[in-house]
C-alpha cells in the first residue's frame, strides 16, 4: 500500500472512531455521566493522536520531497501537515469544551 493511501486510511478511521465516541457520549440515553465524560475524552485523545501522527508523517514526507528537489510538493505536504495539527488541536479543544459545558456544570 502506498504511504499516502495508508495515511489517508489511518486518518479516516481515526476520525470515524473519534466521531463515534463523541456520538455515544452525547446520547441522552442514560444518566451515567462518568461514562459519557470518558467517551468524550477518549474521542478527543484519539482525534489528537491521529492528527499528531498525520502531522509527523507530513513532516517526514515533506522533508523527503525537499531533499529530492521538489519544492512545490514539499510545500503542499507541509501545508497539509499543518492542517492536520490544526485538526488535532480543534478536536482536543472541542472535547474539553463539551465536557466542561455538558457534564461538569
Amino acid at each position: 500500500m502506498h504511504p499516502f493511501l495508508r495515511n489517508l486510511v489511518i486518518g479516516a478511521v481515526g476520525l470515524l472512531i473519534a466521531g463515534g465516541l463523541s456520538a455515544i457520549a452525547l446520547l441522552p440515553e442514560g444518566s451515567d455521566s462518568g461514562l459519557s465524560i470518558l467517551a468524550m475524552l477518549a474521542s478527543g485523545v484519539i482525534a489528537t493522536v491521529t492528527g499528531l501522527f498525520l502531522f509527523v508523517q507530513g513532516w517526514i514526507w515533506s522533508q523527503r520531497a525537499w531533499q529530492h528537489g521538489s519544492a512545490g510538493r514539499s510545500m503542499a505536504i507541509a501545508v497539509a501537515g499543518g492542517l492536520m495539527i490544526l485538526v488535532a488541536a480543534v478536536a482536543l479543544a472541542g472535547a474539553v469544551v463539551l465536557v466542561l459545558l455538558f457534564y461538569l456544570g
